[in-house]
């Protein structure tokens, strides 16, 4: 799975994500991608 469809399937811009990445201003606006996917994860366990 690339990053593209993996922030697809998140509903995050690519493009603001990897902004957010290389900009790294103070701290980062959007959390990691495994942050994310673990907090969607213990939402529904099932799926």
């Amino acid at each position: 799975m690339s990053l593209v469809t993996t922030t697809r399937k998140l509903v995050i811009s690519f493009f603001e994500y990897v902004r957010d990445r290389f900009l790294r201003l103070e701290s980062f606006i959007i959390l990691s991608l495994a942050t994310i996917i673990g907090d969607k994860s213990s939402l529904n366990p099932f799926g």
